[in-house]
Formats: C-alpha cells, structure tokens, sequence
C-alpha cells in the first residue's frame, strides 16, 4: 500500500465482500468528502447504507465533522496518524517503516514460526482467514504461525481459508494439537484469592502471554477455571487477546471484570474485548463487548 495516497474505503452494509474506494491525496482537509464523491460516480449509494469509513490517513478536523454528519451511525477508522505541515515527509517514512516491518515480521513467522490458536470477532465466518466458530455467528478461532522478535515484536501469518478448506481432516487434527500443545506450553493459571470477592484467575504464558486469551479454546479450560473460582458458573474476561481474567459468576468480581473489558485500550484489531459466561465445557455466550467494538449482527 502506497502511503503517499489516502485510500478511503467505505463498507456497505456492514459487508466486506462490499466496499467501496476512492483514493485522495493525504494534505487534502476534505480527503474523505472528496473520496465519497468519487466513489458515488462509480455507483449511487445511500450513505445511511455505510457502516465502516476506513482510511489510510487521520480525517483532518473538517473531514470529522464531515463523517460525523454524513455517516453519524458508521465506524471511523484509519491506519496512521494526519501528518501536519513540516512532518509530513517524517509521517510518510514512519508510515513506510511500520508497513516494512509488518512485511517483515509475516515472512518470519511463516518461516520461523510455530502454530499457535488466535481469537477473531466477526459477524460470520472470516472471508479471508481459516476460522472454526467458539460463538456461533460471533467469536471465530483461527491459526497463525507466530514469532516474537526483538523487543517482544510480534510476528503473525494467519492460516488462509483457501488453505484450510483444502486440509484432510488428519492434517486439520494434526495443525489444532500442534497449536493447543504449543500454548499450553508455560500456560500458568495464577490464582488471586479475596475474602470477600472470591478468587480471581489470570492466565499467563511466556511471550508477553501472547495469545493467553485463546485459552479458552481448550478442551480442560472450563474444568481447570471452575475449579480455582469454585463456581459451576464462570465469567471470563477478554481484554485483550493476551490478557485474561475469569471468576465465578456470582462472585464479587463481576462487576469489574466488565469495567476492565469496557474500558480495555486494546488495539489489536482482531478481538473486540468481550465478557463471556461459561457454564459447561459445551457451553459459552457473550454478555457484553467493549462499546467501541463492532456492533453484534443480529
């Protein structure tokens, strides 16, 4: 991706099988308006009928009263902060840099990596990425190779769907038991005990509990949980795909997981924060997502 453009993408519907793009210049303070005429010659579209506006470049503060009027219901993304004045060449080599390194950092852990389980949010199955559903219609697991390098960088190369649907059932058994082997390696499950609140669990693993949250994928997660919480009922906590924390359901520690969920700066994109209620190795649903996550699909 060119990062001397503003690529200005609008999602129709909520489906990424249907966008819309137009591109800009990154200085223009009417980038995103002028990207919306563009893509409108291309083909008359209601803008009550967008639900993502995703660019390149921050919206200068014009085009953010502009998306807030034209698009006041749909989610407003980009990729790298405005460059202003003199910082502009600066932003444009810092923005090439971080796009390098993402490149990078994928070829290493295609090439170094090991399998490790990784949660996604999603309105339906993933277009692109393997998923297998851990709440129908909601929260997908996926696979990715994974490497962290110098100064915890985390490199991922996510298992393709193309790939996956091509997998024998031998070879798919195979990839999860390497993946489940390889993060329950280190995976610890502290236990912070409260008189009055009860136990708290907080899952960790080395990497900087990479992928810690991806936990609740295993087979003995809900036996192993239960247990430390003393509770038949649990509510665990996703703030973030490396940070979890699980209590029991009556327990005076829901209300603060929530908080911690809602509040969670988490920007890793894949995961929205969310709270779950599990109440047997078969059973899971979602409470609660952090507000500024994607809206469930109903």
């Amino acid at each position: 991706m060119a990062v001397d453009k503003n690529v200005v993408t609008f999602q129709v519907n909520g489906s990424d099988d249907d966008l819309l793009r137009a591109e800009t210049l990154p200085g223009a303070d009417d980038a995103v308006r002028q990207a919306w005429r563009l893509a409108q010659e291309g083909r008359e579209i209601q803008a009550s009928d967008i639900t993502r506006v995703h660019s390149t470049w921050q919206p200068s503060r014009m085009d953010r009263v502009f998306l807030a009027g034209m698009f006041p219901h749909a989610e407003h993304t980009h990729q790298f902060t405005r460059p202003e004045g003199t910082a502009r060449d600066e932003a444009f080599d810092s923005a090439r840099d971080v796009l390098q390194r993402s490149a990078d950092t994928a070829v290493e852990a295609e090439q170094d990596g090991e399998w490790l389980p990784i949660l996604h949010t999603y309105d339906g199955p993933l277009k692109l990425y393997a998923s297998l559903p851990l709440v129908s219609g909601r929260l997908y697991l996926g696979f990715a190779k994974t490497t962290v390098g110098a100064g915890g960088r985390v490199g991922m190369s996510h298992l393709l769907r193309a790939r996956f649907e091509q997998m024998s059932e031998d070879e798919l058994l195979e990839l999860v038991g390497e993946a489940c082997d390889n993060l329950k390696r280190g995976l610890v499950f502290k236990v912070h005990p409260d008189e009055k609140k009860g136990n708290l669990v907080a899952l960790e693993r080395g990497d900087g509990n990479l992928c810690a949250g991806s936990a609740i994928m295993l087979d003995d997660f809900y036996e192993n949980t239960a247990a430390r919480v003393g509770s038949e009922k649990v509510i665990v906590g996703l703030i973030s795909p490396d940070h979890i924390y699980v209590a029991g359901a009556d327990s005076g520690w829901v209300g603060e997981i929530e908080d911690w969920v809602r509040t969670s700066p988490d920007t890793s994109g894949d995961l929205v924060p969310t709270v779950l209620l599990i109440e047997g190795p078969q059973s899971m649903k979602i409470l609660a997502e952090r507000p500024t996550g994607r809206a469930p699909h109903h």
